[in-house]
């Protein structure tokens, strides 16, 4: 390379305008990682020649590298308008729509290059990307497929076929072509990664970790490995709540680094203590997502004279739910095709006062824009499964159950608000019928667990089974996706045995999809918490249904869910603060048919008339708490914690 470019320089000298040395030499600087520099002598290429597609496609090529996705994208038309038999531009300028989110774009423009040059494996994978980001994916399999029969050695489509085998159910081929894909390239971190969700949709959890961990000893800023980690670590119990912590603040350290300068800037926000805070929520949640049903009723709920609402939705597959929220919003924004920096731009130029996360380090997180400080005040809310670990976030909203004795503070970067009423609301579109109670009419008690199953730690397993020895002729039913599948059935099940609960005495089902699985509960007579990480929506689910819960306290805010939510319904005596008390507890209330008929009675009243409900009630504390760290920015002074008794 040196000598290449020894000889393009000599000829540039004599020839400065000579097309074919700058554009060759610009190759050679992208080559070595000199985008800027690629691009500029690309550009002079082009001044001296125009008519040339290479120049034009090579240039839209290094543009999209440096992330100037507009120019690369007129670069790339022009391209095709100088040859439109050339697929390489065709495929290219794909590729540019993929980046912007412009999936239909890049369907035709893939398509393009695959009718001009149908032994295209690059364009064929591409085409593959695009149709499986607009849900069709078993159409994008048989793209994947296609470019793998011409290139069996082509590890990104292996990869990415794994990806959408891994999106259509089909766990173990998805597991096979991520070990093809590294078979090939075993220092491949993308499909290192997306193997260890693979596993980790199958339960097995410890190798999930691994997986994860060797992706980011490859590539040490890989952001999603940190936060799969950081969220895989809460379900497997031999790891504490100090240990979690540890990690969430090594996590947020390597987020913020390189950002350390924005974190104490000054926003230039106007510092009127009473005027009507502009305030943000970026999320991708804003879709048919578990946690829709407790952002709808805040986003419904603002008061307008108090607060403006601003909504960025990373929600790459808009659904009838993302339709319906943006309706209550006062601005709109899709940001899943923004970079982070074009994110935090636009949040800056909003001018939003405060800029709530309801996501965490949970799938397609945007900590990152939250890691460049763009708003004067940010909040962590709902999805508080653990701290965030950015020193950037400076409020966590929690409760006086989650707060309790401190708990939830202990192991937080930010300063913890307790909220009287609770943590979240909720509410249920309608009112599934509640069966009687199912061990009157066939003798014996069902227990059960509806939680994801990746949170069936040994902890949760060694619980249950004290219950089930202490109640003899009682049976199982766990329900959760993929449970179906043979080897995660057949693994849970040999996980159970190893805990003594034989087969026989367990039902496994899988996912049950809305209304569905609300009336699946009636064939239930008492629901075991998983532990360290308990219930969330499954639990208040299992409430509306009449079907009492039985927990474990644990000492972090994972742990500490399920015991906010019987408190708020006034029934914390099923809430037990060691593993005897536990099993006491659930044996207790298995033999007590009369307490049974009571919750199934008593539980969705109780529900219906708590803080769980008051959804204006939680609005008017949430926004009250927005006011008082307002107040506090306008007079300088730093986040602290505040609320509660």
């Amino acid at each position: 390379m040196q000598e290449a470019e020894a000889v393009y320089r000599r000829i540039l000298e004599a020839q400065p305008d000579h097309a074919d040395a700058n554009h060759l030499l610009g190759m050679l600087h992208h080559q070595i990682g000199d985008n800027d520099g690629a691009a500029r002598l690309i550009s002079k290429a082009i001044e001296a020649n125009p008519g040339v597609v290479d120049y034009h496609s090579n240039l839209g090529f290094v543009l999209r590298r440096m992330g100037r996705l507009q120019d690369a994208r007129a670069s790339l038309e022009k391209a095709t308008q100088v040859d439109p038999q050339f697929a390489e531009a065709h495929n290219n300028l794909g590729a540019v729509y993929l980046d912007l989110g412009q999936f239909e774009g890049a369907i035709a423009s893939h398509q393009k290059a695959i009718d001009l040059n149908p032994k295209y494996p690059e364009a064929l994978n591409n085409l593959g990307n695009a149709l499986y980001k607009v849900g069709r994916s078993n159409d994008a399999v048989d793209q994947f497929n296609k470019a793998i029969s011409l290139n069996p050695n082509f590890v990104e489509a292996l990869s990415n076929l794994g990806n959408t085998l891994q999106d259509l159910g089909r766990l173990d081929d998805a597991v096979a072509s991520y070990q093809k894909a590294l078979a090939l390239n075993p220092e491949y971190h993308e499909a290192l990664y997306n193997l260890g969700l693979a596993l980790s949709g199958l339960g097995r959890m410890d190798e999930s970790l691994a997986h994860y961990q060797k992706a980011l000893a490859i590539k040490p800023d890989y952001h999603e490995s940190m936060s799969s980690i950081l969220v895989t670590m809460p379900l497997i119990s031999t790891f504490s709540a100090d240990d979690v912590f540890a990690e969430a603040k090594r996590t947020g350290t390597a987020f913020e680094a390189p950002f350390k300068a924005q974190l104490s800037r000054r926003h230039g926000n106007d510092p009127d203590p009473d005027r009507i805070l502009r305030v943000g929520y970026l999320s991708p949640n804003f879709s048919g997502h578990v946690l829709a049903p407790y952002i709808e009723p805040i986003l419904k709920g603002h008061r307008r004279d108090r607060v403006s609402v601003h909504v960025y939705a990373h929600v790459p597959r808009p659904d009838e739910t993302t339709l319906r929220l943006k309706d209550l919003a006062d601005t709109w924004t899709f940001v899943d095709s923004l970079s982070d920096d074009q994110v935090a731009e636009q949040i800056i130029e909003d001018g939003i006062d405060i800029l709530v996360d309801p996501m965490g380090h949970w799938a397609a997180n945007r900590l990152r824009v939250f890691a460049r400080k763009p708003a004067p005040i940010q909040v962590s809310y709902l999805c508080q499964g653990m701290t965030t670990g950015l020193t950037a976030m400076d409020y966590a909203i929690g409760d006086r159950w989650l707060n309790e004795g401190g708990a939830m503070q202990a192991f937080a970067t930010e300063q913890v608000v307790e909220l009287d009423g609770g943590l979240q609301v909720t509410t249920y579109e309608r009112e599934t019928p509640i069966g009687p109670v199912p061990s009157e009419a066939n003798g014996f008690i069902t227990f059960c667990s509806f939680n994801n199953p990746a949170k069936i730690s040994d902890l949760s397993l060694r619980l249950w089974a004290g219950v089930l020895n202490g109640v003899p002729e009682s049976r199982l039913l766990i329900k959760g996706k993929w449970l179906s599948h043979p080897g995660k059935r057949e693994l849970l099940i040999r996980r159970l045995e190893d805990y003594g609960i034989p087969a026989g005495r367990v039902d496994l089902r899988d996912y049950v999809p809305g209304p569905d699985h609300l009336a699946v509960h009636n064939d239930t007579d008492i629901a075991l918490d998983t532990a360290p990480f308990t219930g969330g929506a499954t639990t208040i689910d299992a409430l509306w249904m009449g079907v009492p819960v039985v927990t474990l306290i644990g000492e972090a805010v994972y742990g500490r869910y399920s015991y906010g939510h019987l408190s708020r319904v006034g029934a914390p005596e099923l809430a037990a603060r060691g593993e005897d008390e536990f099993r006491d507890i659930a044996v207790t209330l298995a033999g007590d048919a009369e307490r049974l008929r009571h919750y199934r009675q008593s539980l969705r009243p109780a529900l219906q008339a708590s803080s769980l409900f008051d959804a204006d009630g939680h609005v008017a504390e949430l926004e009250d708490a927005y006011r008082i760290m307002w107040r506090r920015w306008c007079e300088g002074l730093k986040p602290e914690g505040f609320g509660g008794a």
